[in-house]
Parts: structure tokens; C-alpha cells; sequence
């Protein structure tokens, strides 16, 4: 692979679009690299923890432009074969896999890149960052769950004006609407996404994950039905009873997933 890097740091694997030179911008051959990284770190159980970013000035442009010339040539039915492939492989595998996603946002994360960074659990930003869907000024609308998730994250009447203008808004402004969890420098980013969620039982991280995509859509009833359930899991776990020794002993937790 090319176009996008995965690197290791112990338990956590980080994801890196690596097409510096255009902004890293997603073509057709960067959409298929993320949808093999994301299946490969989905199923692999030593990785508890998954880093999504970009190499250079920024997170995403976008889409490139080289995905709509392939896309006009094919007829409605491949377009939308490849839409629900792409979407399923790369955005739906982020959000649904059973460890915690942080997109560790380094630039402008725009269009298809901005749906990228919603599709991860925790976004964190440097300051100089914008973000944007800007689909309307080409005739388009966000295709890739940018809606659904900025509507979840925020609420329909922000969803649409951000939408229907296409404005783009900078890291601040993207803050204060709770779109982004935290804005740190430069320098610390990749530190601070790496302690985000460093030594925590990843049993409870992947049910808690689960139990919290399903409350979006769930009553509350069916939630605290899955809730005993997940509960019961951890209850009978070894990570439970490390936790509890590592209370009683003042020490910090030595976790295994188990």
C-alpha cells in the first residue's frame, strides 16, 4: 500500500493517509487501502485502540476529483454498488468496530475527509484546522454518513445550515458545536490521542462502545436489556478482578482483554 500507512505503537495501530502532495486527498485506490487497513485492524485482537490521521498539512481535502471522472463513466447501478461498498468497508467498519476510534485531526479534514474524522468515536484537532462539507457547491450531497453522524453529533437545524451553505468552519466554531472533543497543539497531537484512552479495560471499552451506537437508535428499555447483558461480561471478567487488585494494591491496572 501506498496511500495509506499503518504503523504500530504497541497495542495501538495508527492509520495514516499518506498522499502528502495532494492534500491527502481520497481517490479510488485510497478508498480501497482504507477498507483492507480497516478490515485487518478490525479483526486483529492485540490492537486495542485505533489512530486515524494524515501525513503533511492535512487530515483530508476530500474527494479527489480523479473519483469523479470514474464515477461518470459508470452507469447507476455500478455507482451505487461502489457508494455502499465504500461505505461499509471504511466508514461503517470505523464506527462499528468493537475498539475505540480517535481521528487525531493534524489539518483540514473536508468533504469526504470531515466524514472520515465523524466516523471515528473521539476527534481531536489542531488549532489551525477547518472543516466543512462542501458537497452542495458541486451539485452533490454528503454521501459517505457525513449527515447522518453531524446531525447525531450536533442537531438537525446545525446539520443543515452547515449542509444546505457548504460553509467551512475553523476548529474553534467546530468545538463550541461539540463536533470535535478537544483542540491541543500541533506538537502534542499524537501524544494526546495516544493517552486518550490508554490503560483502560478494553472489554468494557468495546461493550460500553456498543452499548452507546445502539442507544442512538434503541429505547431505552432495549439499552438496559443490553446493558445487563454487557454487564454480566465484565462482571466474570479477568480485566474486572486485575482492576479490583489493582485498587486494593495502589497500583496501576495491567489489562489483558481477557
Amino acid at each position: 500500500m501506498e496511500n495509506v500507512v499503518l504503523e504500530r505503537d504497541g497495542y495501538i495501530a495508527i492509520v495514516k493517509l499518506n498522499r502528502e502532495k495532494t492534500l491527502n486527498s481520497l481517490d479510488m485506490e485510497t478508498f480501497e487501502e482504507l477498507g483492507n487497513v480497516m478490515e485487518q485492524v478490525a479483526k486483529d485482537r492485540s490492537i486495542r485502540i485505533v489512530i486515524v490521521t494524515g501525513t503533511g498539512r492535512a487530515f483530508s481535502s476530500g474527494l479527489d476529483l480523479s473519483v469523479m471522472d470514474r464515477i461518470h463513466e459508470m452507469d447507476s447501478e455500478e455507482f451505487q454498488i461502489w457508494l455502499r461498498y465504500t461505505q461499509e468497508r471504511v466508514f461503517n467498519i470505523l464506527e462499528d468496530m468493537e475498539k475505540p476510534t480517535i481521528a487525531a485531526i493534524n489539518g483540514h479534514a473536508i468533504g469526504g475527509g470531515f466524514e472520515l474524522a465523524l466516523a471515528c468515536d473521539v476527534r481531536i484537532s489542531v488549532p489551525d484546522a477547518k472543516f466543512g462539507l462542501p458537497e452542495v457547491n458541486f451539485g452533490l450531497v454528503p454521501d459517505l454518513g457525513g449527515a447522518q453522524r453531524l446531525t447525531r453529533l450536533t442537531n438537525p437545524s446545525i446539520a443543515k445550515e452547515l449542509i444546505f451553505s457548504g460553509r467551512i468552519i475553523d476548529a474553534n466554531e467546530a468545538y463550541q458545536l461539540r463536533i470535535i472533543n478537544k483542540i491541543v497543539e500541533k506538537e502534542r497531537l499524537m501524544e494526546e490521542a495516544k493517552k486518550i484512552f490508554e490503560n483502560k479495560a478494553p472489554i468494557a471499552i468495546s461493550l460500553s462502545k456498543t452499548m452507546i451506537n445502539k442507544a442512538i437508535d434503541a429505547d431505552n428499555r432495549s439499552g438496559m436489556v443490553y446493558a445487563v447483558q454487557a454487564q454480566t461480561i465484565c462482571i466474570k471478567s479477568k480485566d474486572h478482578q486485575e482492576a479490583l487488585a489493582a485498587y486494593k494494591e495502589k497500583r496501576p491496572p495491567k489489562f489483558e482483554g481477557k
